[in-house]
């Protein structure tokens, strides 16, 4: 049964509508992708549930569960025996470090928020068991599948020729990347703290020693680009949140000077030095200022962010990258980081002013643009999701403009998946915004349904807008 909501409606949405939309889009996108589409190397259903007494997968339809997912992809969905499938034939079959490690962090993640439906919705409780066992499967094959000859995890190609033969794999490059090991990091540690077996053991074991290393080979991380040791900084702030470690902490503040002073040297502040560089930038800072209390980084994180807001055209309704050119190329990780920028900075410093740009952000490059193809349904009446505190009490039912916008076409509906494509093309003289491409990045949209749900679950928002 589905709530289709009084006939007029005067549609105004807030900070906290466009927080929990993206929540609604990521983890139900992200099951789709993890459970469904086929995009990667799959575990049988069978395989899956051996020595697992507690999960139940027969309320999900085309149960495959990736190991491991696939860099890129065609979005537009085929139909198959009446159901809607990824096109297989269009995989590109590269595993990448980046993507996989963000894919797992978001399920453990998700273990978090589903964990609270215990005996209160136990279909959305058995997601949590799904999700932490197939989060072990698929740190099991990264560490069996995805590292080199020295041990450190690399990006590799799958080759095998057809389903039936063994899984083959070769290296795409000998180099490795730091930031890649420490995602990781967070991932066997995050996994551990739900795990008190021998397995949780040993992934936890395996989490420090990966920080070992990277404390061993500090002296080679301060030679990082700044693309490299963003990402590096943003891991670092997580692993030191999830496990309060000292030696991480230690780590993270000289990571965290060094941004500063490179930060400094700049003369301007350009944009076509990759945007999303410039809001993992402000990220990192926030986080450190929250994790160290030190007031450098809140100045900083202040700076960072004076600087991102002279980008936004109030006429408009968008931020504009500075360009001479008659088009403006943006990424979805610079649209939806950016957004995320500002919601960050509204929310850690009730900054009220910020509020508004968020929304025609929102509506204006997120919805209008053509940056992401469909959206996940809102949930039925019976799931305990719809409604405050998961009461099941219609005087609690939360509205629909807290999971999509009414308008939006669904994957059923337009046959694309819930994703977003790589970039689009912004018209200065038109004012319009057209897709540049139609593609489906597994690496970017893993940065952002992580980025959604770490938000989601870590930085607190009020619940009054509901």
């Amino acid at each position: 049964m589905k709530y289709i909501g009084p006939f007029l409606r005067i549609n105004i949405i807030n900070k906290n509508n466009i927080n929990n939309q993206m929540f609604h889009l990521s983890k139900e996108t992200l099951k789709h992708l993890t459970l469904q589409s086929h995009c990667g190397i799959s575990i049988t259903p069978n395989d899956f549930i051996k020595h697992s007494s507690d999960i139940d997968i027969n309320t999900i339809k085309d149960f495959y569960p990736l190991l491991c997912i696939y860099k890129k992809a065609n979005p537009k969905l085929i139909t198959q025996d009446n159901t809607l499938l990824w096109n297989e034939e269009k995989f590109k079959k590269e595993i990448n470090i980046f993507s996989n490690s963000l894919m797992t962090l978001s399920l453990l993640e998700l273990v978090d928020y589903y964990s609270s439906f215990e005996n209160i919705d136990e279909k959305n409780f058995n997601l949590r068991n799904i999700y932490l066992r197939l989060a072990q499967k698929q740190l099991e094959f990264y560490a069996a599948n995805l590292r080199n000859s020295e041990g450190v995890f690399v990006d590799k190609i799958d080759v095998s020729e057809s389903l039936i033969d063994k899984t083959k794999f070769e290296e795409k490059s000998k180099k490795f990347k730091y930031s890649d090991q420490a995602l990781l990091m967070c991932a066997y540690y995050k996994y551990s703290t739900y795990d008190n077996s021998k397995i949780g053991m040993e992934y936890k074991n395996f989490s420090f020693d990966i920080l070992n290393m990277l404390i061993f080979y500090k002296e080679e991380l301060y030679e990082l680009p700044n693309s490299e040791l963003l990402k590096l900084c943003i891991a670092m702030n997580i692993f030191y949140d999830y496990s309060k470690e000292l030696m991480a902490k230690s780590l993270m503040l000289d990571l965290s000077d060094l941004l500063i002073e490179r930060y400094k040297l700049q003369t301007s502040f350009n944009s076509k030095n990759k945007l999303e560089n410039s809001c993992m930038l402000y990220f990192n800072f926030e986080f450190m200022y929250s994790n160290s209390d030190i007031l450098k980084f809140k100045d900083s994180a202040e700076d960072v962010y004076s600087k991102l807001l002279q980008l936004y055209n109030d006429d408009l309704g968008i931020f504009v990258k500075k360009s001479d050119d008659k088009k403006i190329k943006y990424s979805c990780s610079d649209i939806l980081l950016y957004l995320y920028s500002t919601m960050i900075h509204s929310t850690l410093h009730e900054d009220r002013s910020s509020e508004r740009i968020i929304t025609e952000i929102f509506k204006n490059q997120v919805i209008n643009s053509g940056i992401i193809l469909s959206w996940p349904d809102t949930p039925n009446l019976n799931n305990a999701e719809r409604y405050r505190n998961y009461s099941l009490n219609s005087d609690d039912l939360i509205d629909d403009i807290n999971f999509r916008m009414p308008t939006f076409s669904t994957p059923t509906n337009n046959e694309f998946a819930s994703v977003f494509i790589k970039s689009i093309q912004f018209n200065k003289k038109k004012g319009t915004f057209k897709p540049y491409k139609l593609t489906f990045d597994s690496s970017k949209n893993m940065l952002i349904f992580f980025t959604s749900i770490y938000y989601h679950n870590h930085i607190k928002v009020s619940l009054e807008e509901f």
